[in-house]
């Protein structure tokens, strides 16, 4: 069973956003969000792409880091590379079956809405999730860093604190300076960026 977020439409058409989909291996969707993780740090890998450059490689291990900052704690233990010409769920992007790792990864090619940057799938037994994957939009033209050369570009380290976001069970959150607002942002200053920390909590059972 896959509970489906919603696509937000965009005030400008420069905004790109991120999508949720929840999707449960055993029960269906926990009620009122109460599926997390039972322990941590959650072993993570990327694809080779996800890290290509040294700006890749600093976006990435930023967004690892705004999480743990925020938490005080190791959320993430990141293991390298997904190693596999195939890809780390069975079934269709559209339809994905078993997650069988944590993966953060370019989906090539995407399969749903242009203006989708990312999709978080999360599988859950019970109220315990177990696996969960990222798919980023290979065909975004994202900036690297702050994006002190494009002041409106779209953040890679930003789409991808928001996407951990949702890996780590966080939903929505309607505060324009919150990391889980829908509408990713222009820039790539983490300057101001908020985080509910009742949700956080809840999120993480701490």
């Amino acid at each position: 069973m896959i509970c489906q977020g919603w696509p937000v439409s965009s005030l400008r058409s420069r905004f790109l956003f991120s999508l949720l989909l929840l999707s449960s291996a055993l029960t269906g969707c926990a009620k009122n969000g109460a599926t997390r993780w039972e322990t941590f740090p959650i072993t993570v890998y990327s694809d080779n792409q996800m890290i290509s450059t040294p700006d890749a490689q600093a976006d990435f291990q930023d967004a690892l880091n705004f999480w743990e900052q925020k938490t005080g704690r190791k959320i993430f233990n990141y293991k390298g590379t997904w190693n596999s010409n195939n890809p780390p769920y069975t079934g269709t992007p559209e339809n994905p079956g078993t997650i069988l790792e944590n993966v953060i990864f370019f989906q090539n090619p995407w399969h749903t809405s242009s203006n989708v940057v990312g999709q978080t799938i999360v599988t859950a037994q019970g109220t315990s999730i177990d696996h969960a994957i990222i798919m980023i939009n290979p065909y975004i033209e994202f900036c690297h860093r702050d994006c002190s050369s494009r002041e409106w570009g779209n953040s890679s380290r930003k789409n991808l604190i928001h996407e951990l976001g949702h890996f780590i069970g966080l939903k929505h959150n309607q505060d324009e300076n919150n990391v889980m607002y829908p509408i990713l942002q222009p820039g790539g200053s983490l300057e101001g960026l908020t985080v509910n920390e009742t949700e956080l909590a809840e999120a993480l059972g701490i």
